[in-house]
């Protein structure tokens, strides 16, 4: 192996190392579905907030988009979205909209019956474990009737804006 072939080998081994390192080192995944109480689905931007560090991970989804994809950090997280749009963004002098995974969203995933008959009425919210490599499935954001203890709870956030 001639000098010339050594280097250029020790550029590409630094090349991949550089990438390597840079990129998110254990990321977890969490992906589910998001719905809308309206006719249509308005461009959300979805929040998961790690629930001992307070660090905050979040993607944008366009209008009409049914599900999002977050990669995130070993943690547990606390999921929910912010409408944004003509109609649905917060308007002084009325409550914000919020959506969020809840024991509501599980009912209405797991009782489709329980649903459909008015009976999934638990909103408490739930937190979402994830490992460093692990994908979470089904975190899906239906709760927009959240009770106002629970909906303090994210109001009580402050969203950091990318």
């Amino acid at each position: 192996m001639g000098f010339g072939q050594a280097t250029g080998f020790g550029r590409a081994a630094a090349a991949l190392a550089a990438v390597v390192i840079s990129a998110p080192l254990f990321a977890g995944t969490i992906t589910g579905g998001v719905a809308f109480p309206g006719d249509n689905i308005p461009s959300l931007t979805v929040v998961a907030v790690e629930q001992t560090s307070g660090r905050q991970f979040q993607v944008s989804t366009r209008a009409g988009q049914r599900s999002y994809r977050l990669d995130v950090p070993e943690g547990r997280y606390l999921v929910f979205a912010i409408p944004h749009g003509a109609g649905v963004e917060d308007e002084p002098g009325q409550p914000p909209l919020r959506g969020a995974y809840s024991a509501f969203s599980l009912c209405v995933l797991s009782s489709p019956e329980k649903a459909a008959a008015g009976a999934c009425q638990d909103h408490q919210l739930l937190t979402v474990d994830v490992t460093a490599t692990g994908t979470r499935k089904r975190i899906d954001l239906y709760d927009w009737y959240l009770p106002e203890q629970e909906k303090d709870r994210i109001l009580a956030i402050k969203v950091e804006t990318p």
